[in-house]
């Protein structure tokens, strides 16, 4: 029984740590899933497209671990500001000069999502 006890308790501990992790964050940011060409002709896609949330504090992005080595990218008026890669901890921290408002991507294999972020 106290080995239950135990188990249950680290448990516990351990999904409030992580809980803790994440709310030192803002509210989430609905990341969508892009398309080349979602409205021209018959190419359209062929469902909804879906949604990761990621949590922003300042200039640092977290998106978690299942995303890590995952490439992420600023855009400013369509041109590629600045890139980089999800690092182990799951997050990616832009440079502080970075003001305004950018359209934020990230590339999970061939999928895109994306969503306008300020910073």
């Amino acid at each position: 029984m106290k080995k239950l006890f135990f188990i249950f308790a680290f448990a516990f501990a351990f999904l409030n740590l992580i809980k803790a992790d994440v709310m030192a964050y803002d509210d989430p940011i609905v990341m969508s899933e892009k398309f080349d060409n979602p409205i021209g002709g018959h190419e359209g896609p062929g469902k909804s497209p879906t949604t990761i949330n990621v949590y922003q504090n300042g200039s640092t992005f977290y998106f978690g671990e299942s995303f890590v080595g995952c490439t992420v990218t600023l855009l400013l008026n369509n041109v590629v500001v600045y890139s980089d890669i999800v690092a182990s901890d799951g997050t990616v921290t832009f440079p502080e000069s970075f003001s305004g408002t950018f359209e934020l991507l990230l590339t999970v294999n061939t999928t895109t999502y994306g969503a306008f972020v300020t910073l």
